[in-house]
């Protein structure tokens, strides 16, 4: 369906100085991006794609205004000719909405058994039968151009398995092997799940992804660091999207059963030229990772596809899953972490004062808050939980003040300039 695509400008007032505002894409099933597709065909709604969407367009692009702007596009405006050649970064976000196994070719639908092969890609949602090959082969085409040119994708969820076609692998023998192997999950949250906090463990490098986000210590086989992503109450599917290291194409490269975990590990990590971000504690799950490119002119990808990646998630908080995407999308814009307005984002109903300030900055807020501190660089300089914080020890110079209500999961950023 031909529309005019929803899209949200921004003035141009970066701080940093940048002489155009950077643009990013969101890739979602609906027509709209606040629609979860109520009338798909095998009854199953788009409440976690909906979440994402409306987060990237209500609060994302809003909160980073004047160095950003935004675009809602459907699968279906891609393939059927959507411009997306000016964008910096697409984000592609597929969770799906129907039983794992038929994400298994995604973006292209699978066969059963009797023959029909089913389409994942048109607005109206899942469609049983639905043959829509020259979509799929039109929709790859535009998305793998885009790599091809060198921009940056973000995939999130089993928009992971497009990897292979979007031409990442390209060059290696039987490029298709090299997919995320191993798929599962519920099609709605499972009550047994509900009660505990659910989280995974963080190995990357590129430490600014995890840039305002607490991890918890712990004694892995790869990493000492744990991340919550959803807090005790939250309703979970557990959709999961991953490499499993225990059998597969890289399984078979590393040398099989006489293979170790390490050899495996660094075979995932030289062929494909990736970098390890998130895994279970034994090491055996790569659930998100870095693609840098290997070939020349090609862009850079980050995908996650854990199960704790879930943007619907009601009765709690999945605050560390929209931070993670929001220092991920800067990250690939190719800013620092922390993208800051000449104005104050009113996210949050929090006041800071006095602005400017020589020793005690104040905060006046209804409720318990948690404030960060960065440099203009993005390097944070303090943390406090107190709503009167002493600053005498801060260089004079301009910072950015970031006040977060955790429990809420809304945050605003300020520009806070030190005397």
């Amino acid at each position: 369906m031909r529309k005019f695509y929803l899209s949200l400008f921004t003035a141009m007032i970066a701080v940093n100085m940048n002489s155009q505002t950077k643009k990013i894409a969101f890739v979602g099933q609906a027509d709209v991006y606040t629609s979860n597709i109520s009338t798909a065909s095998d009854g199953l709604t788009y409440d976690d794609d909906r979440a994402a969407a409306v987060w990237f367009m209500d609060t994302f692009i809003p909160a980073h205004s004047g160095t950003v702007s935004g675009s809602y596009f459907s699968f279906q405006d891609i393939a059927e000719g959507a411009d997306i050649s000016s964008y910096d970064v697409v984000w592609i976000q597929s969770d799906g909405a129907t039983y794992t196994d038929r994400l298994a070719e995604w973006p292209r639908g699978t066969t059963e058994g009797n023959g029909d092969k089913h389409c994942l890609l048109r607005e109206p949602g899942f469609q049983w039968n639905g043959q829509c090959s020259t979509l799929e082969d039109d929709f790859i085409w535009k998305i793998k151009q885009f790599y091809k040119s060198g921009k940056k994708l973000l995939l999130g969820n089993f928009a992971g398995k497009g990897l292979e076609v979007f031409g990442v692998f390209d060059g290696l023998s039987n490029p298709w092997e090299y997919k995320p192997n191993q798929l599962f999950g519920d099609t709605v949250a499972n009550p047994i799940n509900t009660a505990g906090a659910w989280g995974t463990n963080w190995s990357g490098n590129s430490t600014s992804l995890i840039t305002g986000i607490s991890t918890n210590a712990v004694s892995c086989t790869n990493t000492t660091q744990s991340i919550e992503f959803l807090e005790a109450g939250t309703e979970k599917k557990n959709r999961v999207l991953q490499y499993n290291l225990n059998w597969g194409r890289i399984y078979i490269d590393a040398g099989g059963a006489s293979s170790t975990l390490s050899q495996r590990r660094q075979v995932f990590q030289n062929t494909l030229n990736a970098e390890i971000l998130l895994e279970n504690c034994d090491g055996t799950e790569i659930q998100a990772a870095k693609f840098n490119p290997r070939n020349s002119g090609d862009g850079t990808i980050v995908w996650y596809g854990a199960g704790v990646y879930d943007w619907y998630a009601p009765g709690g908080s999945n605050q560390n899953v929209r931070k993670l995407t929001e220092n991920s999308l800067i990250y690939l814009l190719g800013n620092s972490p922390l993208l800051v307005t000449e104005a104050t984002v009113k996210i949050l109903d929090a006041t800071i004062y006095p602005n400017p300030v020589s020793s005690i900055l104040n905060i006046k807020y209804n409720g318990n808050i948690l404030t960060q501190i960065y440099d203009t660089s993005g390097k944070k300089i303090l943390s406090s939980d107190s709503k009167s914080i002493d600053v005498t020890q801060l260089t004079p110079g301009v910072y950015n003040v970031k006040i977060s209500d955790q429990k809420k999961g809304t945050s605003q950023t300020s520009k806070l300039i030190k005397k």
